[in-house]
């Protein structure tokens, strides 16, 4: 097919009421180069091409001329992605690379082309590969603006490139980790590429902070899960319930050194929602037993009551400035916080779910201390 680019370039340059100098000087070039583009003596290169589709703010398609029913990206790109799950990876980069020639300023296009370099360069130990893809990825960077899928981000695409820099430049790899840190969700791999180029105490401080925030996030999940299993009121996801606060008690059991840990308290109130949950499934005796233990165990963190975790799990590695930032609502008590996790406001459990619930407070009512506010 014919091009039409001088006649579309001349155009584009118009809406944007610009003489042929004005845009010579936009791209650094002569007048000359922009008159000749126009008359169509000659044709601009991919690259400067690329550069002005984006200074109009045009596909690349649309500045050449192409007709509406050529190859559409969603095609090209479902094609790739075929190859990919086919196994046939040289085919599959072919086709990423004739796509960028056509499509070199169109962002799905140019991650694409780069998610089919990034799967064949992990199943192999190809550097050009690798470099080829972090090209792509930081070329998508750049036109991110385009972007309508919601799982694709800057963060996700970072990820991916300080990924691919950790083979061959791990120092250039810290930092794209360490700039996409956010709450620590790059920790782990942070912590790997230290322990693989020689910072094995470094990786070992990483991963302990690792360990903690899966605890803390672990912990968060089982508590706050187990009442969304509660709200249905069916006896099955009640079930469900105690085995995932079984899971999470063990883990906690599974780490803890024998101090008193701001865990010794969480723990405290996982036996007591699973007290409720017995409780609801009119398992009265494993409901008094959930209680007996969550007391006794709140005891002992009453008696070297803190909020700490540094050094009083296993697998500590942390140095001395690494203090983890932890709070609840239960009171500086264990004893006297059960009480508070009877107080159903934020809970929004179904009447006949709660009625049952009575049953493990009135237990608890009848065993706490005297002095102890009742709920």
């Amino acid at each position: 097919m014919q091009l039409n680019v001088g006649e579309n370039i001349k155009k584009y340059r118009r809406e944007m009421d610009l003489t042929q100098e004005e845009l010579a000087d936009a791209f650094g070039l002569t007048v000359g180069a922009v008159s000749k583009w126009e008359s169509g003596s000659t044709i601009p290169d991919i690259y400067t091409l690329a550069d002005l589709a984006d200074f109009f703010n045009v596909s690349m398609d649309v500045l050449l001329g192409y007709s509406i029913s050529s190859k559409s990206v969603d095609d090209i790109v479902k094609n790739m992605q075929s190859l990919i799950k086919e196994g046939k990876f040289d085919e599959a980069i072919s086709e990423a690379e004739k796509a960028l020639i056509r499509y070199p300023a169109n962002f799905k296009i140019i991650n694409n082309a780069a998610q089919t370099y990034y799967v064949a360069s992990a199943l192999g130990e190809n550097g050009e590969q690798r470099e080829r893809t972090i090209e792509l990825f930081e070329l998508a960077l750049k036109y991110l603006s385009q972007n309508t899928d919601p799982d694709e981000s800057e963060f996700a695409i970072r990820m991916k490139i300080a990924e691919l820099k950790s083979v061959d430049s791990p120092e250039e790899a810290l930092e794209e980790f360490q700039r996409i840190n956010y709450l620590g969700i790059a920790d782990i791999h942070i912590a790997m590429v230290q322990m693989n180029h020689g910072q094995p105490q470094e990786a070992l401080e990483r991963y302990t902070k690792v360990l903690v925030n899966v605890l803390i996030r672990s912990l968060q999940l089982a508590g706050n899960m187990s009442i969304g299993l509660m709200q249905s009121g069916k006896k099955k996801n009640i079930k469900e319930a105690v085995e995932l606060l079984d899971w999470c008690i063990a883990m906690f059991d599974g780490v803890s050194n024998g101090k008193v840990s701001y865990l010794t308290k969480m723990k405290v109130a996982m036996l007591m929602i699973r007290s409720m949950c017995y409780a609801n499934l009119g398992d009265l005796e494993n409901m008094r037993g959930s209680v007996d233990e969550a007391y006794a165990v709140a005891l002992a963190f009453d008696k070297d009551p803190t909020n700490n975790i540094d050094g009083r799990i296993k697998f500590w590695h942390a140095g001395k400035d690494y203090k983890p930032a932890l709070y609840d609502q239960l009171g500086q008590s264990a004893v006297e916080g059960i009480d508070s996790i009877f107080i159903q406001d934020d809970y929004d459990l179904p009447d006949e779910v709660l009625q049952k619930i009575e049953l493990a407070k009135a237990y608890w009512d009848s065993i706490k201390p005297s002095g102890t506010p009742r709920a």
